[in-house]
């Protein structure tokens, strides 16, 4: 559901001009250089922010790229900045990333809880979708891997199966990742929709994949 623009939306955008990256021409193949950064991780629909800005903080040393297409969320992220450290923003759709990003330029690409359009003829718009699968192979280096979380059970099996296909092995996987959920020794920073589905006792479902068969 797309959110209702804020009026102060525009004003932060302009306040955090610095970090929203657009000029992809000049950065494509040189993001480690300009960031000074030896590892990159790219986040596909950043929402509200929780995660992008989690991972600045677990990860102070990588760069984290976010990218976001609803204008009010991306907003609402930017707002929540208050060190931009090596992170970066994109607000658009993450259809082309390979006119953002050289082969095997990304160590990490996670996936959050993305819309699992459940209907058959939507599978093209899934983000696991075979499309996606084998361009996030492309852009990634040969030991980088795909993070996903989803509280969707039919996602989560689907990706299961079909991230599998495309030369990445399957190196960690959780039904219920939050079950033992330690406030003081978090492994993966969490989401805004992943604190409302575990305030609701619904399980939260988590893969690893790693990039294979490298020639």
């Amino acid at each position: 559901m797309r959110l209702r623009k804020k009026k102060w939306s525009d004003e932060v955008f302009n306040t955090h001009s610095a970090i929203l990256v657009e000029d992809f021409k000049v950065i494509k193949g040189n993001w480690k250089n300009q960031l000074n950064v030896n590892k990159l991780r790219l986040e596909i629909g950043s929402g509200k922010g929780d995660y992008w800005h989690g991972l600045g903080q677990m990860y102070p040393n990588d760069g984290i790229i976010a990218v976001e297409k609803d204008y009010t969320a991306s907003a609402i992220a930017l707002r929540k900045l208050e060190e931009h450290g090596n992170k970066r923003f994109i607000y658009g759709d993450a259809k082309h990333l390979e006119d953002i990003f050289e082969k095997g330029e990304l160590d990490v690409i996670h996936l959050n809880f993305s819309d699992p359009w459940p209907k058959t003829r939507h599978e093209k718009r899934r983000l696991t979708y075979d499309s996606k699968v084998k361009k996030y192979y492309d852009l990634l280096n040969d030991s980088g891997e795909i993070w996903m979380k989803t509280d969707n059970q039919g996602l989560f099996e689907y990706s299961l199966v079909n991230v599998s296909r495309f030369n990445f092995e399957l190196i960690e996987v959780s039904v219920d990742f939050r079950k033992d959920y330690d406030e003081e020794n978090i492994i993966d920073p969490l989401t805004e929709y992943e604190r409302k589905f575990m305030g609701k006792g619904q399980p939260i479902y988590r893969a690893i994949w790693r990039k294979i068969d490298v020639k």
